[in-house]
């Protein structure tokens, strides 16, 4: 019997895609039917450029309210036939009341898809964070980012026999195929196109927006550069804070601004350099770099996401302190970028990319839709755990 999942989300975004393309194809395997559910982007998404079709999904209206403070998807078809549908976890989304309330009502298996937490909340105890808190329990499955939200999850009350932690990451395999495919005449090349002329080269890639702190990190290259004088930079992505980046480089012939860069031109503009900094908030970005072999610099800014996790201080990278010096945050690049084993750390940050794999990611997922399916067997501890919160 092929059961059907219906993933539902506003925005298609480009490093996801990877993900589902394989789990489509593992929970295939295992006679499941995996389909995505998306709307147009809009706002920021637009801006940042980091969109992508999914040829084989559906795209449903998405209606606007406040602004886009409150949106809501067409999707109502979506979960009259479905086995099992998972949504993100954002207060936004009104159409997830619904699917969760059908949840409260056995009527359909509800999963979330997410942090348990805002991790960006400045206020924790918001109107905005308690409501979150309050709903992140009315669903029948959890799929956690990282251990640090299944703890979020296990301290508000949710079993953790019904938490999958999948470890995010990104096709970091892809990564590392499309740098074997990159020549050294093209590297060459590359940095005759950017000017580049010095061998201490850093690197941001991402978006570019208030969280990433881009005038913070620009106020520290200022001081790496009076430290190290052929000390240069590259700054690749889009979003809001783009021109401010473009600001700072129309005034210093050393700062290089690309917008945004995907699959291999990503890869090889980090392949120009030693270190990669993100002082502000640290995501995804960090396996970006580390499938290069890209030690991390960041802060310990208090509104990273749980990837945060991935960066061991002193192991694959470094986190400075006060996360508000621009003076401490310089002194750590500086001090990686002189480090006798840095060749040593890059090794470090390839392992770590290469344990934190998409396919690893992937195949923790198919097993977390099995069991929130009832299709794996489990122990009948956990049976009777979960037999008093069983959707139906």
């Amino acid at each position: 019997m092929t059961l059907r999942v219906v993933y539902i989300f506003p925005i298609s975004h480009h490093f996801r895609l990877p993900f589902h393309e394989k789990l489509r194809i593992a929970l295939r395997e295992k006679q499941i039917q995996y389909e995505v559910c998306y709307s147009n982007p809009f706002g920021e998404n637009l801006e940042k450029k980091d969109t992508v079709q999914i040829p084989w999904g559906r795209k449903v209206p998405l209606l606007k309210f406040r602004n886009g403070g409150l949106l809501l998807q067409l999707a109502f078809r979506e979960i009259v036939t479905c086995d099992l549908v998972i949504v993100q976890q954002e207060n936004r989304l009104l159409i997830n009341y619904l699917y969760q309330v059908l949840g409260l009502l056995h009527l359909k298996r509800v999963a979330f898809f997410g942090h348990g937490r805002n991790f960006q909340a400045e206020n924790p105890n918001s109107l905005s964070e308690r409501w979150k808190r309050f709903w992140a329990t009315k669903v029948s499955w959890w799929f956690a980012y990282t251990e640090g939200s299944k703890s979020v999850l296990s301290g508000l009350g949710f079993p953790e026999s019904r938490i999958t932690v999948f470890n995010n990451a990104i096709d970091t395999d892809a990564l590392r195929r499309f740098e074997r495919a990159i020549s050294p005449e093209r590297l060459k090349e590359l940095r005759s196109e950017l000017d580049l002329r010095g061998n201490n080269v850093g690197i941001y890639v991402g978006g570019v927006y208030r969280e990433k702190r881009i005038e913070f990190l620009v106020e520290a290259l200022d001081i790496v550069r009076s430290t190290i004088p052929d000390f240069e930079f590259v700054i690749v992505g889009g979003g809001a804070d783009l021109a401010v980046a473009q600001a700072a480089a129309a005034t210093r012939p050393w700062l290089k601004v690309t917008g945004p860069k995907f699959g291999a031109e990503k890869v090889e503009l980090m392949l120009l350099a030693r270190v990669f900094l993100m002082p502000g908030l640290v995501g995804l970005a960090v396996l970006d770099a580390y499938s290069v072999g890209l030690p991390v610099v960041t802060t310990n800014y208090p509104y990273h996401s749980p990837e945060i996790a991935y960066v061991i201080d002193g192991v694959t990278g470094a986190v400075s302190t006060p996360w508000t010096s621009a003076d401490s945050y310089a002194a750590a690049v500086v001090t990686m970028l002189r480090n006798d084993n840095l060749e040593e750390i890059s090794s470090r940050c390839r392992e770590q990319a290469q344990k934190l794999s998409i396919d690893g990611m992937v195949a923790e997922f198919a097993k977390g839709v099995e069991r929130a399916l009832g299709r794996e067997g489990r122990d009948s501890r956990e049976c009777r755990q979960d037999r008093g919160n069983r959707v139906v």
